[in-house]
């Protein structure tokens, strides 16, 4: 039974961080935003968040599993957004986060 466990273990400590790539969205601000995502071209997509609220100084995970545009309601501020994007809301700015 060890013998199987700790490979296990150490493959998924490997391939889970691989897997949950699919872009995140910060606010830092006090105040919430409501955003909406858009697929290539402005098209809504058939499936998935089209819309929704980020509150004050929270996280929203899985934003855009292909890719997406997002943009913020109250600003029409709009960005490119790819699975592996971190995007941070500070003082109503969108802007992705430099590693």
């Amino acid at each position: 039974m060890k013998s199987i466990f700790l490979p296990a273990l150490f493959a998924a400590c490997i391939f889970v961080p691989c897997l949950m790539q699919a872009g995140t969205l910060e606010n830092s601000d006090l105040d919430g935003y409501r955003y909406q995502t858009f697929g290539p071209q402005g098209a809504r997509f058939s499936g998935g968040v089209q819309s929704g609220v980020i509150y004050s100084e929270s996280v929203v995970y899985d934003i855009c599993p292909a890719g997406c545009e997002l943009r913020l309601s109250a600003t029409g501020q709009t960005l490119t957004v790819e699975p592996d994007d971190y995007v941070i809301i500070d003082h109503g700015v969108m802007k992705k986060k430099e590693d």
